[in-house]
């Protein structure tokens, strides 16, 4: 058997900085908040930079709190 030489292409990263892609449906009316505040900002991030943020922010309120 003969092994196969991979394509062109960036190589794969380490298994530590890869990072997980999370499928999510929104409402209509919330995707337009999102969108809104994506449109407010001045450092112009995506929407997907957004929503990270967005989760981030709620979890971290969640531990102050005191809730897991």
């Amino acid at each position: 058997m003969v092994a196969r030489k991979s394509g062109p292409g960036r190589p794969s990263k380490p298994a530590s900085e890869r990072q997980a892609q999370v499928a999510v449906r929104f409402p209509p009316a919330l995707l337009a908040e999102v969108d809104a505040l994506t449109a407010s900002r001045l450092d112009a991030p995506d929407r997907s930079s957004i929503i990270r943020e967005l989760v981030a922010e709620a979890l971290a309120a969640r531990k102050q709190k005191g809730r897991k």
